[in-house]
């Protein structure tokens, strides 16, 4: 409130129609100067690895994988082929003038009974080791030309001797004994100083189907 120098004051009573005074606006230029732009993000795409590397890895990978197969079927039809014409070229070379069909079995190395069929065979004198009714026993059988024969039997009792005749004849061997007993057994040769004789009869039923194994000591 403002007064005069007497103290009146100086009022001013209201005018409804007065002019209200509005300051002119800023000039455009210097709005601009304001800058009203804020700063954008610039989006740069997100680089990827590039995986064409992998790919040409795995080609390769595959392409040598698919070549070591390819060599090894070659090398085993070469090798099949070879080894069929070296077995061709074998049996050829073993009889070139008989055909492979007739080429006649290898006679086997073991001896067979038809080797030694002869009654000569058994000449001569033959022993063997046997544990017959609980008791070891050293039998000592002696064949002659003459057709005769002698037995030696020996235990820890002592000994026993008996004489008899023999005959041979289709793998099986007769003979008779002292107390007028015959006997009878098969024969299975294993080789000229070894058979194997397999009691048919002797008289005493207990030993039938034994066998015993001789070898030649003389």
């Amino acid at each position: 409130m403002y007064c005069f120098e007497d103290g009146t004051s100086l009022r001013t009573q209201y005018d409804p129609q007065a002019t209200i005074r509005i300051s002119e606006p800023l000039p455009t230029d210097r709005l601009n100067q304001y800058p009203t732009d804020l700063p954008q993000r610039s989006h740069r795409p997100t680089r990827r690895g590039t995986r064409w590397p992998i790919y040409v890895f795995m080609v390769l990978l595959l392409f040598i994988l698919s070549g070591g197969v390819v060599v090894f079927l070659v090398l085993k039809y070469s090798y099949t082929t070879s080894a069929a014409a070296d077995s061709s070229q074998r049996v050829t070379v073993a009889n070139p003038g008989t055909p492979s069909s007739t080429l006649s079995p290898q006679p086997s190395p073991s001896p067979s009974p038809s080797s030694t069929p002869n009654a000569q065979s058994l000449v001569g004198i033959w022993r063997t080791n046997v544990l017959e009714n609980g008791s070891n026993m050293e039998i000592t059988v002696t064949f002659r030309a003459n057709g005769t024969s002698r037995y030696l039997f020996k235990n820890q009792n002592g000994q026993a001797i008996d004489a008899g005749t023999w005959q041979y004849s289709d793998e099986t061997l007769f003979e008779k004994f002292s107390n007028g007993a015959s006997g009878k057994g098969a024969i299975r040769w294993l080789d000229p100083n070894t058979f194997e004789i397999t009691i048919i009869d002797n008289g005493v039923p207990a030993y039938a189907g034994l066998k015993r194994r001789y070898r030649r000591v003389g």
